[in-house]
């Protein structure tokens, strides 16, 4: 069963008492019963429609067709949903500023026309504005920020798909965070498919090991597992299908080859400098997430990488539902509802036992219902 065609409660149980069915559609709803920064305001004549590209302190790169412009977020910003107000892929209005705000940029702070524009031989300032509305959500990756508050970070919103990127070693894959990241972007309503990075280093006794370790995502649940080389091109022909005609976030830890394998398939180099060289920061590690076009149908975002990723409003009860494989042993355990944990007559553990439910992914089963009781 693919993950697109989850089984609800309804489907595999009869009795569905305490577990309440999320989807996007009701998420939606709960959002317009909260207090929203701003709602139903004409928008300001002369305002212009784009997507945001990427964040620099707390300006915004937004794209209206083939123009940049630096953009702040106005006071009274008109927007579906609290939290993150604006994230990379949002689309949004902006009113252009007559007047650069030259006193808000930092030094360097400035965009670098192509060769063929003329600005750059004027020195004119580059175009500046406010965002004044953001449009609603499609899909979106999010995560619980880290510190002790509890809130929402989007990372990314209105991408088609997630790549989830690992690699053999330095670091060295952890199936727990992919099984994290396949809920959040279950959650999100986003296609996942999994990377696997620098497989040119797996010693070639293991490589069937290292296969069969995907197995549960790539035959269990019909997730593409991709096993490329950024160092020797490996396996990124066909990864490179998989990113035809989609916008495709690509996350993972620090260290995986995000960027590399982007610039590999990409002129990702290029623009992903370009950006850098606009803030004159020289970066040579991801530090914000980037939009970068592809080609006219497909796209991919940049991400940084992350050290810890939790889970943002994952129910204890719906956890189960998350796990696929479980869904049609679900109603076969003798106690209802039953945790999985520690029940006598647990069918999912005895699915467990006897190699039809993968150990590991149980075991991350576990450990984030323990993570969820507090």
């Amino acid at each position: 069963m693919s993950r697109r065609e989850r089984i609800s409660p309804s489907e595999a149980e009869d009795n569905t008492s305490g577990f309440r069915h999320r989807t996007r559609d009701v998420s939606r709803d709960l959002l317009r019963t909260r207090t929203l920064i701003k709602s139903d305001k004409p928008l300001p004549e002369g305002a212009l429609q784009g997507s945001v590209i990427t964040s620099v302190g707390t300006h915004w790169i937004i794209a209206v067709v083939d123009t940049w412009y630096i953009c702040v977020v106005s006071g009274t910003l008109d927007a579906p949903h609290t939290g993150t107000l604006v994230a990379v892929g949002d689309v949004v209005w902006i009113v252009p500023a007559e007047q650069p705000f030259r006193e808000s940029l930092s030094p360097g702070m400035r965009l670098i026309p192509g060769d063929n524009d003329s600005r750059n031989e004027q020195n004119d300032p580059d175009p500046t504005g406010t965002i004044v509305r953001v449009e609603e959500r499609v899909t979106l990756l999010s995560r619980k920020a880290a510190g002790r508050v509890q809130r929402e970070q989007v990372l990314v919103a209105n991408v088609d798909q997630l790549a989830v990127v690992v690699s053999f070693v330095e670091p060295s894959y952890h199936r727990r965070l992919i099984d994290r990241y396949l809920i959040a972007a279950d959650k999100g309503d986003l296609k996942p498919i999994i990377v696997l990075n620098k497989v040119e280093l797996i010693p070639r006794e293991f490589v069937h090991d290292i296969v069969d370790d995907f197995e549960p995502y790539s035959k269990g649940l019909g997730i593409d597992v991709h096993f490329v080389s950024a160092a020797t091109g490996g396996g990124l022909d066909t990864l490179r299908k998989a990113l035809a005609g989609r916008s495709t976030l690509f996350s993972g830890p620090s260290g995986v080859g995000k960027s590399t394998i982007l610039n590999c398939l990409t002129d990702g180099q290029l623009r992903v400098g370009e950006v850098s060289k606009k803030f004159d920061r020289g970066r040579h590690t991801t530090t914000a997430a980037v939009a970068i076009p592809l080609d006219e149908t497909s796209s991919v975002v940049d991400s940084p990488g992350l050290r810890e990723f939790s889970i943002w409003e994952l129910d204890i009860d719906e956890l189960q539902w998350y796990f696929e494989e479980f869904a049609s042993f679900i109603p076969q355990c003798h106690y209802t509802p039953c945790t999985h944990t520690h029940e006598p007559g647990c069918a999912v553990k005895g699915a467990v036992d006897k190699g039809l439910v993968d150990e590991q992914r149980y075991n991350s089963y576990v450990i984030l219902r323990s993570e969820l009781k507090g």
